[in-house]
């Protein structure tokens, strides 16, 4: 709901606030954030602007947190201590001593590797944040997120998976790139899905670093083994970093480790996305894979995008699972290196989204497209799951990027990027408005890096 609309029928609302970056220098001819030198500066500005905010009882945050106290119903936080302990003796949940700088019951939350917060106010706090031109440089509305959900092969299950190299992994020539001794070793991606299964033995020490978010988007204190809340992240993350199982090859970067968080499905899934990506970008990641997105363009989403390429991150996004002439927020913004789905037959997968947009020159999504239908992955409870979707090729391309970065540590994101793209051909029978720029290749990639 428009921000404008939700004061008028309520009293408050909930708003976004990007702030202002106080010291900024220039990376590859880039604006970019001077992060370790901005966070302590901006504490202050975060600090000031906080008064701007206040809880409300009646508030959907201040409902939800009051329903999931006397709910019978299993939450994420139940489960977490069911099948992952929570450390003995610390706190259940977490705060980042940087976001010490607000106060918890100020009906604002301040996520500092961003640069944002999200909070409560009535007419008189928007009218006060709108005036803060010096500190607020962008205030949004949240969005309704959803994860990008896959098909599933039920049938597949009784047949299983071919031994051997996945047909995705040679289709991109990923063996070469092994064969040149690049597994992604160094390299730290960020993966925010519905939690992984990390005592699946492909997933065995994949995870650098874990947390979950719970229904509101607070930040558990668990130990590093992780559950999954669905079956879509430990699929994705086998994807992206899974080691050989059951005689079946499917991981891109086997070498390369995750910072996991656990921000999907249910919930405030815009306060767990926001802290997820906040969490990541404290981690020091240099990728993320991200398989969610907004069924429509959404500001806000486009300006966590922004504060993630000004920190050097590179997004690889999944475009949509509703076909043609549709996309996602935020696999449609420029700013992302959004992915499409092909299937074995190198033709583009019928449910894959793509879109063209009325702009000058032209713009079309997703960027590429990568194998995505008929993917065989982990999955929870230790086997191997069959599925399609946009979700699936993503995370090839980010194990990809993880590849090229060990090959050339100091490259940039936008560099890497440019290397995937220049890779790519489009198959005979995809057309670019389905297709973009095509399928890349991976030893081409590297020579263009």
């Amino acid at each position: 709901m428009p921000i404008e609309d939700e004061l008028e029928a309520s009293g408050h609302t909930r708003v976004v606030v990007v702030l202002k970056p106080t010291k900024r220098h220039k990376v590859d001819g880039r604006i970019t954030v001077a992060l370790t030198e901005t966070i302590s500066m901006q504490q202050e500005v975060a600090q000031s602007i906080a008064s701007c905010f206040r809880p409300f009882k009646n508030s959907r945050m201040s409902q939800m947190a009051r329903e999931l106290a006397s709910s019978s119903e299993p939450t994420i936080r139940s489960r977490i201590a069911a099948d992952g302990p929570m450390r003995r003796g610390q706190p259940e949940y977490v705060r980042d001593e940087h976001a010490e700088a607000v106060p918890e019951n100020a009906g604002v939350r301040y996520f500092p590797y961003l640069g944002m917060m999200m909070g409560t106010v009535d007419r008189t706090g928007l009218a006060e944040l709108r005036n803060k031109k010096d500190e607020v440089a962008e205030l949004f509305s949240p969005p309704e997120m959803s994860l990008i959900r896959p098909f599933e092969d039920e049938e597949a299950a009784l047949a299983g998976p071919p031994e051997g190299v996945s047909w995705a992994l040679k289709r991109l020539g990923i063996p070469k790139l092994w064969d040149a001794g690049l597994t992604g070793d160094g390299v730290l991606i960020g993966h925010l899905d519905t939690g992984i299964d990390s005592a699946h033995p492909a997933l065995a020490d994949a995870i650098d670093a874990s947390s979950v978010f719970d229904e509101l988007g607070q930040q558990l204190n668990v130990t590093t083994a992780m559950v999954d809340t669905g079956f879509h992240g430990t699929h994705t993350a086998g994807l992206l970093v899974g080691q050989p199982f059951q005689n079946v090859t499917f991981g891109v970067a086997p070498g390369a480790r995750l910072a996991a968080g656990t921000v999907i499905e249910g919930g405030d899934i815009p306060a767990r996305m926001i802290a997820g990506l906040n969490w990541c970008v404290g981690q020091g990641v240099m990728i993320i894979s991200l398989s969610l997105g907004v069924r429509r363009f959404d500001p806000l989403v486009a300006a966590l995008v922004r504060q993630l390429r000004d920190r050097d991150i590179l997004p690889i996004v999944a475009i949509g699972n509703e076909g043609a002439e549709t996309s996602r927020t935020p696999g449609n913004l420029p700013e992302s290196l959004s992915v499409g789905a092909a299937d074995e037959a190198d033709q583009i997968w019928f449910n894959s989204s793509s879109q063209q947009f009325a702009e000058t020159p032209r713009r079309i999504v997703p960027t590429l497209i990568a194998p995505g239908a008929g993917i065989w992955s982990s999955a929870p409870g230790g086997g191997l799951k069959k599925l399609s979707g946009t979700s699936m090729a993503a995370p090839h391309i980010a194990g990809l990027a993880a590849l090229l970065k060990q090959f050339r540590p100091e490259a940039t994101g936008a560099q890497i990027q440019k290397a995937i793209i220049a890779s790519c051909k489009r198959p005979s029978g995809i057309s670019t408005l389905r297709g973009n720029k095509g399928v890349p290749d991976a030893m081409v990639a590297k020579s263009k890096l």
